[in-house]
């Protein structure tokens, strides 16, 4: 078994992913020219962005993103993560939660374990994790002001200028028009943006989250029944 599959194995990993629907848009265009049209209105609210509140689900690629960097740190010889798989086979058999722990830490003591250890190794792959959220923070900043503020930017510029034009009504109806449907298409692409940005990092909290929990309880663990 690799390395990865190893790791992987050590960690309890729900798949939560659903299929993301498409919202129906579909709709007649009962307008009809006449002689005398009247002045376009331009809806100028701010689009919708998603609040990072939104609970997230546990991502398969994200936890591979975030096990794959434990792997690139895993140490050398017996540590937390050989700790953590023999607790994982140890659940399955229906054991008590401090059996697993005892039984788990009788054999790690055979290849050199301690509780210290094992806590201070789990404490390193924490620090590992953070890494990966510090870094992964910085690329959906970089997303947010790229897709985001500069399009906020561009909707309050396009304002202005629709505003700028309503002066001059009868001889630019048909230009306001044109600012009128761009300026749809564009809310409805920043909208789109920022559902997706924020759902994205509800994912990866999620995973990350669900991660460092486990790791957590076990170093909870580890200092409640091994010391």
């Amino acid at each position: 078994m690799s390395i990865f599959k190893k790791i992987k194995s050590a960690f309890v990993i729900e798949d939560e992913q659903s299929p993301s629907s498409t919202p129906d848009h579909s709709g007649g265009d009962e307008s009809s020219p006449k002689d005398s049209q009247p002045v376009p209105t331009v809806e100028e609210s701010s689009p919708v962005i998603t609040s990072d509140s939104e609970e997230g689900k546990i991502n398969q690629k994200f936890t591979e993103i975030l096990l794959r960097a434990l792997e690139a740190n895993n140490q050398e010889g017996f540590d937390y993560i050989e700790f953590k798989r023999s607790i994982q086979n140890l659940f399955k058999m229906n054991m008590a939660e401090d059996t697993v722990y005892k039984s788990a830490f009788a054999t790690a003591q055979t290849l050199g374990a301690t509780p210290k250890g094992l806590i201070a190794s789990a404490e390193r792959y924490l620090t590992v994790l953070q890494k990966e959220e510090d870094k992964f923070a910085v690329a959906l900043n970089n997303q947010k002001t790229k897709q985001i503020d500069g399009g906020m930017e561009a909707i309050k510029n396009l304002e202005q200028s629709i505003g700028a034009k309503r002066t001059q009504i009868e001889k630019l109806q048909q230009e306001i028009s044109q600012y009128q449907e761009k300026l749809t298409e564009m809310k409805s692409e920043i909208e789109s943006s920022a559902q997706k940005i924020a759902s994205t990092k509800s994912d990866f909290v999620a995973s990350y989250t669900n991660l460092v929990n486990q790791i957590r309880t076990d170093i909870e663990n580890i200092g409640k029944y091994l010391n």
